[in-house]
């Protein structure tokens, strides 16, 4: 009950109206900055903590908090738009996402994205405020070689995104892994595949070679349109009204998969150095396993863009478990909210609790009241950017280019990154020219540096003997979970095979 009035306190504090004008602010900021590819969530986040010096610890915190969410759903609206996501983690909203957008419903996936998104965060903040210290517990029980079979695992999801060719979906996998092996050597600091690059041997920039790979190819093949005389609208406008609502045959569509992705957003979340690009992933497979018509995965399910949306989300309030209770950052934008800790004269950690509980409950309602905001300022605007995004594509792609060079320069003020950007733009476009699935490029290039350390690291220390990979049931866990996976990803693949024979 002490926990409860805490909590009210907490809502009560936020609401002022002076602390609420910087919850809205840093949604405003998020949405934004998310929304323009190159500028992430954690982008909005470093861009805010200057303006948070001289504020206090909850207006700081709220306000820090609310742009790294709406950051991570702000990406969400180029993906559905432009086909561009606007942060890694939407990467997963876009395959789903712009088909419905080119089918006319771009406010209906827009809406789609946002009711995910909300529910996600507001799921994880729940599960924050309840189980924060057990779930950080076990959190702590993962070593090198859980992480490893764990991102065995999660390689799995390769063959799900394959789509009809197999084939092609594991040899995108296998390029993604070889990119993310670019620079240094984890354990012996020799440089691989650089070049003699200096630039090179820090490894390739996920948000670099995203925006490359994704927004760029797009724009080329754009391009390709213009020079063939096709200069059409880019979106259509609506059939009928219910192609730009969200239905409550919608809704019942859609929880199941609010509930199990916003399940594994909290789980990704509550162990560190996953993420929410990680999630968006997962979430999706594990949507698309579970759906009544998988088939219409990619083709422009709303239930794709769910699936992706509450995933990436969830992993928000999630992240601020291992942060409060352990003070270990989940990712980067968590790491980053740690120095916003320390200015404010605060140490994440188990002591925060006793030290400054007012300020944690304060932080638990500004996590939670942040998903109305948003959910209020998106409804608002979002017709402002369907309008923008509806304009003839000879106007709207070249400031897509403009804001992909801007945003991946401003990510480290180096044009070598505007320089990678524009090779993984022409890889991509080659990909897609011969029909390869670029969500699972990737995919391999996420979980290719996280497999290889966590590998490495557990063998380190079990002096080369394998069986660490065997030795707790964690392990054990997830070697089960992969062997279900690959059994039913075989089982679906000769499932489609009979049926293209029958026809």
């Amino acid at each position: 009950m002490d926990a409860l009035s805490m909590l009210f306190d907490g809502f009560v504090a936020v609401l002022q109206p002076e602390n609420l004008l910087y919850l809205v602010g840093g949604v405003l900021i998020g949405v934004i900055l998310g929304a323009i590819p190159g500028l992430s969530a954690t982008m909005a986040i470093a861009l805010v903590i200057p303006l948070t010096y001289y504020l206090t610890p909850t207006q700081s915190l709220i306000m820090l908090l609310a742009a790294y969410n709406a950051g991570t759903f702000g990406g969400s609206m180029s993906a559905i738009l432009i086909g561009t996501p606007g942060t890694v983690s939407a990467a997963a909203t876009v395959s789903d996402g712009y088909a419905l957008a080119k089918q006319g419903k771009a406010r209906k996936a827009i809406k789609g994205a946002l009711f995910s998104s909300c529910f996600g965060c507001l799921f994880s903040s729940i599960i924050l405020v309840i189980i924060a210290q057990p779930i950080a517990k076990v959190a702590l029980k993962f070593g090198p070689a859980e992480y490893a079979v764990l991102m065995l695992f999660s390689l799995t999801i390769i063959a799900s995104a394959a789509g009809k060719s197999l084939t092609k979906g594991l040899l995108g996998g296998c390029i993604g892994l070889f990119f993310g092996c670019v620079g240094m050597d984890a354990s012996y600091t020799i440089p691989r595949l650089t070049f003699g690059s200096l630039k090179l041997s820090s490894g390739i920039d996920l948000v670099v070679m995203l925006i490359g790979a994704l927004a760029l190819s797009e724009v080329l093949k754009q391009v390709e349109t213009v020079a063939l005389g096709q200069t059409s609208a880019q979106l259509p406008e609506p059939s009928c009204k219910d192609d730009t609502r969200f239905l409550k045959s919608d809704f019942k569509l859609c929880l199941p998969h609010w509930l199990r992705s916003s399940a594994l957003g909290c789980a990704i979340g509550a162990l560190p150095g996953l993420g929410p690009s990680l999630a968006c992933y997962i979430g999706y497979d594990v949507g698309h396993k579970t759906a009544k018509h998988p088939e219409q995965f990619g083709k422009g399910a709303l239930e794709g863009v769910a699936a992706a949306e509450a995933a990436n989300n969830a992993v928000c309030g999630a992240n601020m478990i291992p942060l409060l209770s352990l003070g270990v950052p989940g990712d980067t934008g968590a790491a980053l909210l740690i120095s916003a800790f320390l200015v404010q004269g605060l140490t994440p950690g188990p002591l925060i609790f006793s030290e400054s509980p007012e300020t944690v409950y304060n932080v638990y309602a500004g996590l939670i009241l942040c998903n109305i905001v948003l959910l209020g300022i998106t409804l608002l605007i979002y017709r402002a950017f369907t309008k923008i995004c509806s304009m003839e594509t000879t106007i709207i792609f070249p400031c897509v280019l403009a804001f992909c060079v801007i945003g991946v320069y401003a990510l480290n003020s180096n044009l070598d990154d505007v320089w990678i950007m524009l090779f993984f733009g022409v890889i991509g476009y080659i990909l897609s020219k011969f029909k390869f699935p670029m969500a699972t490029l990737l995919i391999g290039f996420i979980l290719s540096p996280l497999f290889e350390k966590n590998f490495r690291r557990a063998l380190i220390l079990n002096s080369g003997d394998w069986s660490i990979f065997f030795s707790s049931p964690l392990c054990w866990l997830f070697w089960a979970a992969t062997i279900l996976s690959v059994f039913f990803i075989v089982r679906g693949k000769r499932k489609d095979k009979n049926l293209q024979d029958g026809l």
